[in-house]
């Protein structure tokens, strides 16, 4: 049987929370938008898509022997941003300071599944958590003045990551974790 699957990194409850004040702060009555929720947000280290799922132990190994060579590190929220289609805005983001550690283990999880059979990711990885889908009925103009504020930076550790299933729903995504890894401290 095939699952959708992806690899993320956990933001910590208090970081979230202080993107989403400065967000409020600078968006005062904002009305018909649908913001990601707090429990889906993280950020994405590999989507690997459809999977299967005899072979999510054998993957979660793997993923375990790569984050085993990892201690836990400090990132910084530094940006809001939008990824478009055209000229559309399809994405409102969150993006993160460019960091080595986490530029590596992007890297070593690509080379890994590449092995798997999983494609390298044709982009260069941009750090970041989407905190908005835009669906064409949001006031854009003003939700994109957002990505002209000068975001403080907010700096968290994490030490937390998700082997994730994702189901499509009528209702949106539902992230259920496969396993979970604690990178030490």
């Amino acid at each position: 049987m095939m699952i959708r699957t992806f690899i993320a990194l956990e933001i910590p409850d208090e970081a979230l929370s202080k993107l989403f004040s400065i967000r409020d702060e600078n968006l005062p009555g904002i009305k018909n938008v649908r913001w990601e929720p707090k429990n889906k947000l993280h950020l994405t280290l590999k989507f690997l898509g459809d999977t299967k799922s005899e072979s999510v132990v054998e993957y979660s190994n793997a993923l375990e022997e790569i984050l085993s060579e990892y201690k836990c590190f400090e990132l910084c929220f530094s940006e809001f941003g939008v990824f478009k289609k055209g000229i559309e805005p399809k994405i409102l983001w969150a993006g993160l300071k460019k960091n080595e550690n986490l530029k590596q283990l992007v890297s070593d999880i690509e080379l890994k599944f590449a092995q798997f059979g999983f494609e390298k990711e044709k982009k260069d990885y941009k750090s970041h958590i989407t905190l908005l889908r835009f669906r064409g009925y949001e006031d854009a103009e003003n939700i994109l003045s957002l990505i002209k504020v000068n975001l403080p930076e907010i700096k968290f550790i994490s030490n937390t990551v998700n082997f994730y299933e994702s189901k499509l729903l009528p209702t949106g995504s539902v992230y259920k974790s496969l396993k979970s890894f604690n990178l030490e401290k």
